[in-house]
């Protein structure tokens, strides 16, 4: 899409739609947002933005998943090419797709369904996404670690689930812990990774290794 300048991408993008659908994005309570056929962020809503400064999301969120980002970009690299599969797929005019994912905070145990449908001529994809779940988790859940070397991999690797934010714990047992503090702030050290439930709860046409 030529078009580089946000404000106009986003009003361009909004042509595509139904004009009461625009006004309702606008006012929604969740996130939602447009991509181009190239999957480019087209459009975000208020509520997307709103989303980003309660969560206290920085710089990173802001590069990620702006208007002329990549949607891929901000996809953890174990699922960029399922995303990039299903949402070509809806392009293409089959049947929308749909999926539940956990968006977590520190303290906030959070899941969310997207729905993705294909809207003008193939030009683009509409993306909604809604609050299923929020409970405060478990009391007594996570750890803050002292020392990361329990979950440092040979590499000096930290593997964290790209879908729940748990890390996975060195050794054979395959133990994966959540630490609030990893969820907060991402370590420097750290590498997508998808542990096997997972695999096995959301993604079980994913043949991935965590």
């Amino acid at each position: 899409m030529p078009i580089l300048d946000p404000a106009h991408t986003r009003a361009a993008f909004l042509t595509l739609l139904d004009p009461a659908l625009a006004r309702r994005l606008e006012e929604r309570r969740d996130s939602a947002c447009g991509l181009w056929a190239d999957l480019t962020i087209a459009y975000v809503n208020p509520a997307w933005q709103r989303f980003a400064s309660s969560n206290g999301a920085g710089g990173g969120f802001s590069s990620r998943w702006c208007e002329g980002a990549s949607f891929l970009e901000g996809v953890g690299n174990p699922l960029r090419e399922y995303y990039r599969a299903h949402l070509q797929s809806a392009l293409q005019g089959r049947a929308p797709w749909t999926s539940e994912y956990e968006c977590s905070s520190p303290k906030m145990f959070r899941l969310y369904r997207m729905e993705v449908q294909s809207v003008g001529q193939g030009e683009g994809l509409l993306v909604l996404h809604t609050r299923l779940q929020q409970r405060p988790h478990a009391p007594g859940l996570g750890r803050e670690p002292v020392n990361p070397g329990p979950w440092l991999d040979e590499h000096g690797l930290i593997h964290q689930c790209v879908h729940c934010r748990r890390v996975r714990r060195a050794g054979p047992d395959e133990a994966w812990d959540w630490v609030p503090q990893w969820v907060e702030r991402v370590p420097d050290n750290a590498t997508g990774s998808l542990c096997p439930p997972c695999i096995a709860s959301r993604y079980p046409d994913l043949a991935v290794g965590a």
